[in-house]
């Protein structure tokens, strides 16, 4: 879920993490021109929605490296508000929140003033950066009209997301008091604290309720699934585990970083190299963000309404769990450092299968390959292949067991969870218009 490195650098949002590399800001592809309004969209045409989301993802990044839910935030109304702006002529989607139909603007500069309205409002601080970015793209428009009356627009369709989503309690935190149990989770080493919402305030994109996805219970500590999955993780998610393989640790350090990092990226991978239509490719980042910001706050949910404990405290006090075939190891510690808040479900595996399952419906197939570099991986193997995602997904839960941080039912039922919540939100939002 929302942890990235065994480093801790406690000024981030009260506590982040320290040694991450900064991601720096490249836009030599915004000298690109885009095609006059009114010419039919090539299938070159997606760089604006490519540099709009790498600019939002820059500025989340460097703000607080996404351990907030002010990143995934900003990136779903970015791309909804693009979204309902492209399909409000000839629309090929159904819009999101803002539904009016218009003509007689430019689409690329209408987006852009809209990306720069909704980022200033989550970044003030951030203004040159954004207004760089964002004038670049205005800038391209030879026609006064049409600029101008895209910039009306953006303005307004930015206006309608910021209103929509005011007090929406993204940046509240509840309360949290740990039992004491045997089975309950405990505070981890480095951890006094839990990251918990305030589920009372807590407004989804796509969701009516945050119960609505809730993960049934999971196994008993008597049961034969906990006794599997408890000597699972002993064996493989152990620091310097001899039963993992040299793989094994790849991957789990590989998919440490967060889905905001990792499907964002496999988004402009993969558009980019497939050509992807500007439409399709910002519709595509606009499923996913809104989709992970709900799963965020589905699997917290779930994971603090059963408040079970990590294999760190499972393993160290195995003697309590009044079951004789658990064998406590006292000195056990995992592969990464564990992060502060319940086990079950694992919201990592969650939100690989439904970045797998979203990826795959836009292109029509699992069968997508790319090839990606991990913030997180280890110096000799910082890069990866695929060329399925259901694949990617499978590796991204297994590396949760691997590192430690996860029995093997959490994992399963991530992977579940995951490609429910997907299957929903691609169900019932911007769905493409019925041609009559």
């Amino acid at each position: 879920m929302r942890y990235q490195n065994s480093n801790i650098n406690k000024k981030v949002i009260g506590i982040s993490f320290i040694n991450f590399c900064v991601v720096l800001l490249l836009w030599n592809s915004c000298q690109r021109m885009h095609a006059p309004y009114g010419v039919p969209e090539s299938r070159t045409d997606n760089q604006i929605v490519l540099d709009l989301n790498k600019l939002t993802y820059n500025i989340a990044n460097e703000h607080d490296q996404f351990y907030s839910f002010i990143g995934v935030r900003a990136l779903a109304m970015v791309h909804l508000a693009m979204h309902d702006i492209f399909n409000s002529i000839a629309p090929k989607f159904e819009q999101y929140y803002y539904k009016e139909q218009k003509e007689n603007f430019d689409p690329v500069v209408a987006a852009a003033e809209a990306t720069r309205n909704i980022l200033l409002k989550a970044y003030p601080d951030r203004a040159d950066t954004i207004n760089m970015v964002c004038n670049q793209w205005i800038d391209m428009s030879d026609d006064a009209a049409l600029k101008k009356a895209g910039i009306m627009l953006g303005r307004e369709v930015a206006q309608a997301y910021i209103t929509l989503r005011d007090n929406d309690g993204h940046e509240k935190r509840g309360d949290y008091t740990p039992m004491t149990k045997p089975g309950n989770y405990q505070f981890t080493p480095e951890f006094d604290w839990v990251l918990i919402p305030d589920f009372s305030v807590a407004r989804p994109f796509t969701l009516d309720s945050l119960t609505q996805f809730r993960s049934p219970a999971p196994p008993a500590l008597k049961s034969e699934e906990y006794i599997s999955s408890f000597n699972e993780v002993k064996a493989y998610g152990g620091k310097n585990s001899t039963a993992r393989t040299e793989d094994q640790t790849n991957y789990a350090h590989w998919w440490a970083e967060f889905a905001e990092h990792g499907w964002n990226r496999i988004g402009r991978i993969t558009a980019a190299e497939r050509n992807l239509s500007r439409n399709k490719a910002n519709r595509m980042f606009a499923l996913l963000n809104m989709n992970l910001y709900d799963l965020y706050m589905v699997s917290l949910e779930s994971k603090y309404f059963y408040d079970t404990w990590r294999p760190y405290t499972a393993i160290r006090n195995a003697a309590k769990d009044g079951n004789a075939k658990t064998e406590e190891k006292k000195n056990w510690e995992p592969e990464m450092l564990t992060p502060p808040w319940p086990e079950y479900p694992s919201a990592h595996a969650a939100c690989g299968a439904a970045g797998a399952e979203i990826v795959a419906y836009v292109y029509g197939t699992p069968k997508v390959s790319f090839t990606m570099e991990s913030t997180t991986a280890l110096p000799d193997a910082k890069y990866r292949s695929y060329n399925n995602l259901n694949k990617a997904a499978e590796d991204c839960a297994d590396s949760r067991v691997m590192n430690g941080y996860h029995f093997r039912f959490a994992t399963d039922e991530g992977l579940r969870q995951g490609r429910m919540l997907a299957k929903h939100t691609i169900n019932n939002f911007l769905k493409p218009v019925e041609v009559e």
